[in-house]
């Protein structure tokens, strides 16, 4: 049997581009339909090509596609919504009566700027059967104004989901495809100001280095989604039954964007079922909430609210010095306690060295010094200050990570 046959034209993705553009560029090579390339040059008879190419394509489709491009399956994977299960969603099919564990999971059962539980129970259910996170009734259709005109145009696989606001590439403003085929002609491309332009470049990490570097640490792809949409909720909630903090919170958020609170909204519908206006109002605010936590102008007390604030700068005490030494009775030797003294700094030195190397020593260490801590607050600054003295911030859990669920 001889080895299937390669394409003579197979051009590389892009770094976050879709499967349907990748084979509507790759087909355009050939002069061929996408459909018909597909069920002719695969070598797979009979194979039913689904109408939508970057849901959850047929494994088989994939793997042909892998040995006639020379692309990897998991780069292909990749280019699919179904291969960013779970780091993206949990999974693309939420059936009606998973759905209210679904979101609580994914969206509740973390916060960001409000204490956990204030943000209270939504439910979903009866809500034009809510499909899942990121999941709008229906993909969106957007481009790139400044792709839809270059020779060979593409699309990246988020557009298709509420979770950005412009392309990763040229940093302007997406629109909808068929107002741009309605008007016969793209629009001038419009800039991305920010802070929306940090949303998309933390959006944009995650899907392309599989983990983002926030202002407190460096988190997961999987957590950074689920922060985002939880995020998203907290700052659609109506200010009665926050808190005092959390009202002060929310206003202020929405006073810096210009905007009404809640972009006007009175009742309270999932984001993924807001108008694509809505929408981009949430998301303005969501950027503006990371901004002001970043710059301390609001102080965050989620569970996840550690990771877009740095921590607070303190001082780094210098240590005890080490008392004037003796007059050596026995030949000027050092004292038995000079010895424990300077045994002990040793074995801490060497502890500190290997903890910025090995994330178990520095958790172990971040273990000990945080043991009987009273507060958060406190947990918070012992934390701080090893990373302070050169732990990477990564290798230090939070509180709720050690399990001290008191403190978190």
């Amino acid at each position: 049997m001889s080895p299937p046959r390669s394409w003579p034209l197979h051009p590389q993705p892009g770094p976050a581009e879709s499967l349907s553009s990748w084979l509507e560029r790759t087909a355009c090579l050939h002069g061929l339909p996408v459909k018909e390339m597909l069920t002719h040059n695969l070598g797979q008879p009979g194979l039913q090509v689904p109408e939508l190419l970057d849901w959850d394509p047929p494994m088989v489709m994939l793997a042909a596609l892998a040995e006639r491009t020379g692309t990897s399956l998991a780069q292909l994977q990749t280019m699919t919504l179904a291969g960013w299960v779970p780091w993206l969603m949990d999974t693309l099919h939420t059936r009606p009566r998973d759905a209210q564990g679904t979101f609580e999971n994914y969206i509740q059962q973390n916060s960001v700027l409000l204490a956990p539980g204030e943000a209270g129970r939504h439910r979903v259910s009866g809500r034009g059967q809510w499909a899942g996170p990121w999941q709008p009734p229906q993909p969106l259709n957007r481009v790139c104004p400044a792709c839809a005109t270059s020779p060979e145009p593409r699309r990246d696989l988020i557009w298709q989901l509420p979770v950005t606001t412009g392309c990763f590439e040229h940093g302007c403003r997406l629109e909808d495809a068929r107002q741009i085929a309605w008007t016969a002609g793209a629009p001038p491309p419009v800039p991305v100001g920010e802070p929306l332009a940090t949303l998309d470049r933390y959006t944009a990490q995650a899907l392309t280095t599989g983990q983002v570097t926030l202002p407190g640490r460096t988190v997961h792809a999987g957590v950074w989604f689920r922060l985002l949409r939880s995020l998203l909720d907290e700052v659609s909630l109506a200010l009665s039954g926050r808190s005092a903090h959390g009202r002060t919170t929310l206003e202020q958020i929405w006073h810096t964007t210009g905007r009404r609170v809640r972009a006007g909204l009175t009742t309270w519908r999932p984001y993924e079922h807001l108008d694509p206006g809505t929408q981009d109002a949430m998301r303005h605010a969501a950027a503006t909430a990371l901004h002001l936590a970043a710059s301390r102008q609001i102080t965050t007390r989620g569970t996840l609210g550690s990771a877009v604030q740095p921590p607070a700068r303190q001082h780094v005490y210098d240590g005890d010095q080490p008392p004037a030494r003796r007059p050596a009775c026995d030949g000027g030797r050092p004292s038995a306690y000079q010895t424990a003294w300077q045994q002990a700094m040793a074995a801490a030195e060497a502890a500190v060295e290997l903890a910025r190397i090995d994330p178990g020593t520095a958790r172990q260490l971040l273990t000990m010094l945080t043991f009987g801590c009273p507060s958060l607050a406190r947990f918070e600054k012992e934390r701080a200050y090893l990373s302070g003295i050169g732990i990477p911030a990564e290798f230090l859990p939070s509180a709720r990570e050690l399990g001290r669920t008191a403190l978190a």
